[in-house]
C-alpha cells in the first residue's frame, strides 16, 4: 500500500536534511508518495513541492514580519491540500515559526504528525513545548540533551543522532583541492562564511571583509568563500565589489590612505561537498548550522552574528542561554569565540585571527575540542533511523 507523506522544511539546512530523509524513505520503501514545502534539494530528491518555501528563508523577528502575507498565502495553500489529499503522515523539519502553525492544523484535521529536528525549546521560548506535546505524535531529535527535555514534557521522543554526520564526508585530499583551486597549502587559508540568507550576508559580509583586510595587511593569507547553493554567485560578487567601492570612498578622505588599495583576493566557490572546507586553516562564520559543520570537520572558527536592533532586543528577552553557536552549545562551554551584535567589530575579529595564526598549538587544542563535539552527535545513519520511525508511524 502506498504511503502519502507531507514534509515541510523552510530554510537551506532543513532542505538538505529533508532531501536526505526523502532518499532514506525511498530506500526503505518504494511505496511512498512525498509532497511538501522545501527547496531545490528536496525537489531533486523527488518531493512534489507546493511551494519553494526556502525562497522566503528569514532570520530575526522583525525580518519575519515582512513575509507574513506570503506565509499566510502558503499556509492557505497547505490547508487546502491537506484537507483534499489527507496524507498518511506530516513531517515537520525545524522552522518553528511556520511549522508550529502547521502542527496545529494537523491536529485539527487529525492527521498524524512527526516533528523531526524540533524547535530549540532548550534555548528560547520554552513555553512552546506544551503546544508541541499537544500537537505531535512523535518527536525525532538530533541532539542527545534534547531527548530528556522533551520526555520530561510528556512527549514521545527518540534521539537518532545528527544527520550532518551522513553528509559531511569529503572525498578529496587537501592537496587535490588546493591544486584544483590554485591555492598554496604553505600559507593560511581563511574561510568567510556569512550565511545562507541574504539578510545575514548583508549584515555579516562587510564585517568579515573588513577583518580580512586588516589580517591581510600583516601576513600572507588566502581567502575562500564557500557559497550556499541558494545564493547566486553574482549576488555575492556584487556585495564584495560594493564593499570595495564603499571602503575606498570612505578612506580616500583619510590622511592615512592616499592611494586606492588593491581589492582583497577572495575565491568564491560553491560549497557542495565539503571538500573546499577541509582545506581551511580557520573560518569566520555566521552562527547557525555551519558552526556545527565546521566542528565536525575540526575547523577552528570565530562565530559572528548580527540581526536588526528590534530582533536583538527580543532575543535578549526570550533567549535563556548565554551562548548561541551550536558548536559551543553542544560542547556545553565556549570553545570558540562569539562576536554578537555590537561586539561584532572587524578589529577585534582580526586580532583574534592573527593571534591564532601566530599560535598553531592553540589551534590544535581547539580542533581537539571540536572533535569532542562531533563525538556527542551520535553515529552516522540518522536519516535512515528517522525514516524508519516515520514509516512505522505512518
Amino acid at each position: 500500500m502506498v504511503k502519502k507523506i507531507f514534509i515541510v522544511a523552510g530554510d537551506p539546512s532543513g532542505d538538505l536534511h529533508g532531501a536526505n530523509l526523502v532518499y532514506a524513505l525511498k530506500d526503505i520503501s518504494p511505496y511512498v508518495e512525498i509532497y511538501g514545502l522545501g527547496g531545490e534539494r528536496m525537489e531533486s530528491a523527488g518531493v512534489r513541492l507546493l511551494h519553494k518555501l526556502t525562497e522566503l528563508a528569514i532570520v530575526g523577528f522583525s525580518e519575519a514580519i515582512i513575509n507574513i502575507l506570503a506565509l499566510r498565502k502558503i499556509y492557505r495553500k497547505v490547508k487546502k491540500f491537506l484537507k483534499k489529499q489527507r496524507p498518511d503522515i506530516i513531517v515537520l523539519i525545524d522552522y518553528p515559526g511556520f511549522n508550529l502553525k502547521i502542527a496545529g492544523l494537523a491536529k485539527r484535521l487529525k492527521i498524524p504528525l512527526i516533528y523531526y529536528i524540533g524547535p530549540q525549546v532548550w534555548a528560547w521560548r520554552s513555553g512552546r513545548i506544551k503546544d508541541i506535546a499537544e500537537s505531535v505524535n512523535k518527536m525525532i531529535v538530533i541532539f542527545p540533551f534534547e531527548e530528556e527535555t522533551y520526555r520530561k514534557a510528556g512527549v514521545d521522543v527518540s534521539f537518532v543522532g545528527h544527520p550532518l554526520l551522513d553528509t559531511i564526508q569529503p572525498t578529496k585530499s587537501e592537496e587535490e583541492v588546493c591544486e584544483k583551486f590554485g591555492l598554496d597549502s604553505n600559507y593560511p587559508i581563511i574561510g568567510l562564511m556569512p550565511g545562507s540568507r541574504k539578510q545575514e550576508i548583508e549584515r555579516l559580509l562587510p564585517i568579515m571583509l573588513e577583518a580580512s583586510k586588516k589580517i591581510a595587511k600583516t601576513r600572507n593569507v588566502q581567502f575562500i568563500l564557500p557559497l550556499a547553493a541558494n545564493i547566486p554567485m553574482s549576488y555575492i560578487k556584487e556585495r564584495i565589489t560594493e564593499f570595495e567601492n564603499n571602503r575606498h570612498n570612505r578612506m580616500k578622505f583619510s590622511k592615512r590612505i592616499k592611494a586606492k588599495e588593491s581589492p582583497l583576493p577572495i575565491l568564491v566557490v560553491r560549497d557542495e561537498d565539503y571538500n573546499i572546507r577541509r582545506i581551511m586553516t580557520l573560518a569566520l562564520v555566521a552562527s547557525g548550522t555551519a558552526t556545527l559543520e565546521n566542528a565536525c570537520l575540526g575547523i577552528p572558527m570565530i562565530i559572528i552574528y548580527k540581526v536588526s536592533f528590534f530582533s536583538y532586543l527580543l532575543a535578549r528577552i526570550l533567549v535563556k542561554i548565554p551562548i548561541i553557536g551550536l558548536a559551543n552549545i553542544v560542547a556545553g562551554k565556549r570553545i570558540v569565540p562569539e562576536f554578537i551584535q555590537r561586539k561584532a567589530r572587524a578589529g577585534e575579529i582580526a586580532k583574534i585571527t592573527s593571534h591564532w595564526l601566530d599560535n598553531p598549538a592553540l589551534m590544535v587544542e581547539i580542533k581537539e575540542e571540536l572533535m569532542k563535539v562531533r563525538e556527542k552527535l551520535g553515529t552516522p545513519g540518522a536519516s535512515q533511523r528517522a525514516a524508519k520511525i516515520i514509516l512505522e508511524e505512518a
